[in-house]
């Protein structure tokens, strides 16, 4: 991403537009797998509640606040960086034929590839985390003889996630056939319409994870 920033000669070489793909990807992944967490806590504090565990379930209440909501805010500011980014990468040129053509750029486009279908695949967990949650809590409500209120329902929100994650897979197959389709006629330039199409399905899953944090702050 500095990279990207400055005005450097080596700037179009494509093994760096690569190298932000894995960038980005790798935070988007990490982030993901924290807010999971953090939806996995809150599980555990409704769980805690029915066992009247007011030490433990503090905890974990503690632990999903400092996890969901920093880690929505940070990706909120990875979307921001991407986006200014990309600003950046329309603006760029056609690589020289002298810098594609280097064997290293193969092994990148496979470690890029390799990051998009992590990222994907952890989206698809999260929606099936989401999943597991709603039938959780319907069924403690069950046990317990008792309705668990929301502000809102789960309905839905798992095949959104699942579908961005299939969104990720997809754009990750097609950047990786389409760099190798280049670099094979000898030229390279960014996949600048891939990565329009990812960025606008990272902001609906944000506003997707924004919306499941409203649902869960109005829990009782």
């Amino acid at each position: 991403m500095l990279l990207l920033r400055r005005s450097l000669a080596s700037v179009r070489e494509p093994r760096l537009y690569l190298s932000m793909e894995r960038s980005y990807l790798s935070l988007v992944k990490f982030l993901f797998i924290a807010f999971a967490t953090g939806i996995l806590a809150k599980k555990f504090t409704f769980l805690l509640l029915v066992l009247r565990l007011p030490s433990l379930l503090h905890f974990f209440d503690d632990l999903y606040t400092l996890l969901t909501w920093p880690s929505l805010l940070l990706l909120y500011a990875v979307f921001l960086l991407f986006a200014s980014d990309l600003r950046y990468v329309d603006r760029g040129g056609v690589v020289a034929a002298r810098e594609v053509e280097d064997p290293r750029v193969y092994c990148s486009a496979e470690r890029t590839l390799l990051s998009w279908l992590r990222t994907g695949i952890s989206i698809i967990v999260f929606g099936f985390v989401i999943e597991k949650f709603d039938f959780f809590l319907s069924k403690l409500a069950y046990i317990l003889h008792r309705k668990i209120a929301l502000a809102s329902t789960f309905a839905g929100m798992d095949l959104f996630f699942i579908g961005l994650g299939m969104i990720t897979l997809v754009c990750g197959f097609w950047s990786f056939f389409a760099t190798l389709a280049q670099v094979e006629a000898g030229v390279y330039r960014p996949h600048f319409w891939i990565y329009g199409v990812y960025g606008l399905a990272l902001l609906l899953t944000l506003l997707g994870m924004t919306r499941l944090l409203w649902i869960l702050g109005f829990s009782a």
